[in-house]
């Protein structure tokens, strides 16, 4: 049993680590040198039944056991550390490796499993294997070798009166192999609503906005009360169902005691043993059974730590995007499509349809098109987030399944709709895109982004602390650290999915003139909603229910009144709307755009250190 737990750990860490069977080692010598003094002792008593005890002999049998006393805490401070750090580093690598292997993941694993869910696994569930590995693994080996010692000590002294211990063993076992079987039935169940628990507390932590906003803190904790109540409906079964069959182990261990007692009475009685011999047996018996109940116990909870761990091994069976055998590496960045097509599940009908297109390199291709036309997912097939059911998407000319995972993603940057940011400073989550950017580069990347302005404006400036998610910033400054970090990566293949979409019109034309200077020599695949940005498009290409319905430059599809001229149409009239019907609206930008002409005119600038960005440039 034990071994099988240590090479399930072994496959989840990838390796068994050395200082765990060590200090498993130590610990079965620690079990034997706790059981020598049972020996010791047995002389000590038979001396003094015998009448033979001299003051000598009484000396060396209490130098005997302090020997072995001193050598077992010698053993145990020796071997506990080993199996602490042992068991510590192949969680810690276990962890690892899931990490890993999930950034392999197809994002359609992801959008049907609930996050919180799976950081509970890589988490809670470790973290409970971990705590039992190292606090029950020793226990367990310990008491096995000291349990063996004794049962072999009994059979030299006595054989009859042991064979009364191997007839109760099997059904002691018998008990708490039916309670094992019973705390694993609901075991499962108890991990899931354990992680689920988990799980909806921290979507109530993370909308707690949201949910203040809308007054809906009554609904929210119902959420997050039935989950509890789940929990703690398991964890009360997982407790009352084995405990008849616990105690009934407990009860035949002690009864087992008992028998042995009035069987030695009942030799004792016919003159075929000693009362001197049954008192030492008697008192030498006495541990065996009771490392009986905590093998017994230790044998339950590590078979209930075994189960977590096979539940968090689930997570590494998952099938990650293929890799190739034979990775090759493309020598240019153009992109080809040929007839892909691509659905979210087997059974649902294709989001992408049959579609076709080529995105030369150091190019800038604008895909535009109605809500749910496909236009993210195709940018996630090209960034190969997602893997595409049948056509070909090639890559500088190569299969994208040919071209090895790791050196897509470094030639590949995306920004997304929803932003992510990490808990730390502005500088940490811009080097995220090249952790070894010099301080120019860092500035050169946020300027082209028109975020070096409100990064100067921070308490801190780049070293300030944005916190979770980047909750302090604005939803526009997220999106603009987002590009930021994009344009530092400098990858010949950059993929902006609505990348503006978060900003005000002035930062984004700030930041499409940055764009603008970064085409060359690059693929860029912009998705944008805005269509009088992607005017100057080297193509764009009109996306409709998971087809490519026009393609052309601006003037070309205007002229063709196709969907592009009537989603061109349909803006420009939403623009002048916005400024026929609202006067005082349309004065104001009036005025600024005096101004702005009046200070250009006059090389006016507002603050020179934090919005001139020139002197940064590479």
């Amino acid at each position: 049993m034990i071994s099988s737990l240590i090479r399930a750990g072994e496959r989840l860490a990838g390796q068994r680590d050395p200082r765990l069977n060590q200090g498993l080692r130590l610990a079965v010598l620690e079990g034997l040198l706790s059981a020598a003094p049972y020996l010791l002792l047995y002389w000590l008593l038979a001396s003094l039944f015998e009448d033979t005890l001299q003051g000598w002999s009484v000396v060396w049998l209490a130098l005997g056991m302090l020997a072995c006393l001193a050598a077992r805490i010698t053993v145990g401070a020796l071997g506990t550390p080993l199996i602490f750090t042992g068991a510590y580093a192949m969680m810690a690598n276990a962890r690892l490796r899931l990490v890993d292997h999930l950034q392999k993941l197809p994002l359609g694993w992801f959008a049907t499993t609930n996050s919180g869910e799976i950081s509970a696994q890589v988490t809670s569930d470790l973290a409970m294997v971990e705590h039992l590995w190292s606090h029950f693994l020793g226990v367990f080996a310990l008491s096995l070798a000291e349990l063996g010692f004794i049962l072999l000590l009994l059979f030299w002294l006595e054989p009859v009166l042991a064979c009364t211990v191997l007839v109760m063993l099997p059904l002691a076992a018998l008990a708490i192999h039916v309670a094992i079987r019973k705390t694993l039935r609901h075991a499962d169940h108890m991990l899931i609503t354990s992680n689920r628990t988990q799980a909806a507390l921290q979507e109530y932590i993370q909308g707690i906005a949201v949910i203040r906003n809308f007054g809906r803190f009554g609904s929210a904790l119902q959420r997050l009360n039935r989950a509890l109540d789940e929990q703690h409906s398991a964890m009360v079964s997982i407790e009352l169902k084995p405990a008849v069959w616990v105690g009934l182990f407990g009860l035949v261990i002690e009864a087992g005691f008992i028998l042995m007692v009035l069987l030695g009475c009942d030799l004792l009685l016919n003159g075929q043993m000693s009362i001197q011999h049954l008192i030492i047996f008697t008192v030498l018996a006495w541990p065996l059974y009771r490392k009986s109940i905590d093998l017994g116990f230790s044998v339950l909870l590590l078979r209930f730590g075994h189960r977590a761990l096979s539940r968090t091994e689930q997570l590494l069976n998952q099938q990650p995007m293929p890799e190739p055998a034979r990775p090759r590496s493309p020598e240019h960045f153009d992109i080809e499509l040929r007839n892909v097509r691509f659905s979210y599940a087997e059974r649902e009908a294709p989001v992408i349809k049959g579609l076709s297109c080529h995105l030369a390199a150091g190019t800038l291709t604008a895909l535009v098109g109605p809500s749910g036309a496909g236009k993210s997912t195709l940018a996630h097939l090209v960034a190969r987030l997602w893997d595409i059911d049948s056509g070909q998407l090639r890559i500088g000319g190569i299969e994208a399944r040919d071209i090895d995972s790791n050196y897509l993603q470094k030639h590949i940057s995306m920004v997304f709709q929803d932003v992510t940011l990490f808990s730390g400073t502005v500088l940490d989550n811009l080097l995220v895109g090249k952790p070894d950017a010099s301080e120019q580069e860092v500035i050169h990347a946020a300027c082209q982004a028109h975020a070096h302005t409100f990064i100067e404006a921070l308490p801190d400036g780049y070293a300030t602390r944005i916190g979770e998610g980047g909750g302090w910033l604005s939803g526009g400054e997220r999106q603009r650290l987002s590009i930021a970090r994009a344009l530092l990566k400098n990858s010949p293949i950059l993929l902006l999915d609505e990348a503006t979409s978060s900003v005000d019109p002035s930062s984004e034309a700030a930041i499409q003139r940055g764009l603008d200077a970064l085409v060359r020599d690059r693929t860029v695949l912009v998705i944008a909603h805005r269509l009088h940005n992607i005017q100057h498009a080297d193509q764009i290409l009109v996306m409709d229910r998971g087809r490519i319905v026009e393609q052309g430059r601006h003037d070309e599809l205007l002229a063709r009144q196709g969907l592009y001229a009537r989603l061109w149409n349909r803006q420009s009239q939403a623009r002048n709307w916005h400024l026929h019907t609202c006067p005082p609206l349309r004065r104001a930008m009036l005025s600024a755009a005096r101004v702005l002409v009046w200070m250009e005119s006059h090389h006016v600038h507002i603050d020179q250190k934090s919005l001139d960005c020139s002197r940064y440039a590479t």
